[in-house]
């Protein structure tokens, strides 16, 4: 019997970690979409595991949702048109470059300090081909870790640990009149 209290009390120990909030690492500044290109400035404070992680190799895949939407029914907005894309941050250690790596285009950008890498995020400039926003009332951007792209021994910990579960707010701005 006391058995089964402990392992109750552990399962529902790490159920309420998994449920705990995640800090505000990752929050959007601004943005803004024009020629075609979305253009982000971020606020990113990673915790000390995430940067040893990405000091050792593990590749961060973070996706990038960009909505466009129209005045809906009841304040409710309708998404007319919306574009996911995927950016990898990585290090390798043989030849101690980071690298950005733009996973829908194949587009890579090489740098030699990992401030630099960081500020390349931060300062974000993604094209977003095919994405058709005209006439939208708004624009909603929300940047997430991929937390199922981590290797296996890395899944359980960004399960339950809040440094791991790196998300923005939805970030809205107005559409440009025009």
């Amino acid at each position: 019997m006391r058995l089964w209290k402990n392992v109750i009390s552990i399962l529902l120990a790490l159920a309420c970690a998994a449920c705990a909030p995640a800090p505000d690492e990752l929050v959007v500044r601004s943005a803004a979409i024009a020629g075609g290109a979305l253009s982000a400035h971020i606020d990113w404070q990673p915790d000390a595991s995430v940067m040893a992680a990405l000091d050792n190799g593990i590749p961060l895949d973070f996706i990038v949702r960009v909505r466009a939407q129209d005045a809906g029914t009841l304040g409710w907005h309708t998404t007319a048109a919306s574009s996911e894309r995927r950016v990898e941050l990585r290090y390798y250690p043989l030849s101690r470059q980071y690298q950005w790596r733009d996973l829908d285009r194949g587009e890579t950008r090489s740098y030699a300090a990992r401030a630099l890498l960081l500020a390349a995020f931060e300062d974000m400039r993604l094209p977003l081909n095919g994405f058709d926003g005209g006439g939208a009332q708004r624009y909603v951007l929300d940047i997430s870790l991929d937390r199922t792209a981590l290797p296996g021994a890395l899944r359980v910990p960004a399960l339950l640990r809040p440094a791991w579960r790196i998300s923005s707010r939805d970030y809205a701005w107005s559409a440009p009149a025009g």
